[in-house]
């Protein structure tokens, strides 16, 4: 009944109440304070009737684009303010319409917004966490095609970021490959702690030299790369997992549940891919230290 609070009854005109008794048609669903379905004994809403639609659907649509309407005048106070010095200099590319809000996941934005194929409320589920960040920042990526932006933790531990955000393929990826890279740099710290020299892999070599600062210079390179796609690569990952949702035959309840326990943030990936990298370090030095 939470629906009806607010809304007039067609009868007395009196705004339904917590405290109210209210009946609805059962054929067309509009509602009624108890006394005044009593006092005309059947639903005069003739217009729905004859319309074979229900109250409910009206609502519905009223509600709807009421809020649309709402977003749009805020966007509209919101680019006269910046015009006039009196807002926040928030990029207004990125974050017209967005606000800040406990009981918004969408953030003031229209639910049904479409993102290259899933919509703003799928993927307000599925991010889950932080998405006054990731939100813009998708609806920018739609916009403009953009597919470059600055993720510091990805820059820094790439493995970690993905495996937080469930993107087990692109977590296996960045840690093997940094991996890799980093094998010139265990042999040099082998050689200048433990005073191992490696017959195939002689630190004293031009070679090796040249070999080992190649490495390092791939790595940055590597860590800029997934520093600056990996927005980009959450946000194609998210579409993917959405729409192979979409796909499954559940009610749409469901999907949204299914599409909300998909996404979001895991601690325990993190120990997990943190578990790995300590396996796979401790394996490669002890096959360096052997096989000589």
């Amino acid at each position: 009944m939470q629906e009806y609070i607010g809304q007039p009854c067609i009868v007395c005109g009196e705004a339904f109440t917590e405290q109210d008794d209210i009946v609805t048609c059962p054929d067309c669903g509009t509602p009624y304070h108890r006394a005044c379905w009593k006092q005309n004994g059947a639903c005069i809403n003739t217009a729905l009737h004859e319309q074979g639609t229900s109250w409910i659907k009206q609502y519905q649509e009223q509600e709807k684009e009421r809020l649309a309407q709402k977003r749009r005048d805020d966007e509209a106070e919101q680019a006269a303010a910046r015009e006039s010095g009196e807002s926040p200099a928030l990029n207004p590319e990125l974050y017209d319409g967005i606000h800040i809000s406990d009981t918004d996941p969408c953030l003031g934005l229209d639910p049904e917004e479409q993102l290259d194929g899933i919509t703003v409320a799928e993927a307000s589920a599925f991010i889950r966490t932080n998405t006054f960040y990731y939100l813009p920042l998708f609806r920018l990526m739609k916009r403009t095609g953009k597919k470059i932006s600055v993720n510091l933790l990805s820059l820094l531990c790439p493995h970690f970021y993905f495996a937080n955000r469930k993107m087990w393929g692109s977590a296996m990826a960045a840690l093997l490959l940094n991996t890799l890279l980093e094998i010139p740099s265990v042999i040099m710290l082998l050689h200048k702690q433990m005073d191992v020299t490696i017959p195939w892999a002689n630190v004293e070599t031009s070679a090796f030299q040249v070999v080992y600062v190649v490495s390092f210079f791939l790595y940055i390179a590597l860590s800029v790369i997934w520093g600056l796609r990996a927005n980009y690569m959450y946000y194609r990952f998210a579409q993917r997992k959405i729409q192979s949702i979409r796909q499954e035959s559940a009610t749409p309840e469901m999907k949204q549940q299914k599409i909300s326990a998909a996404g979001g943030t895991s601690l325990l990936n993190v120990m997990l891919i943190l578990g790995m990298q300590f396996l796979i370090t401790r394996v490669m030095s002890f096959l360096l230290l052997i096989v000589r």
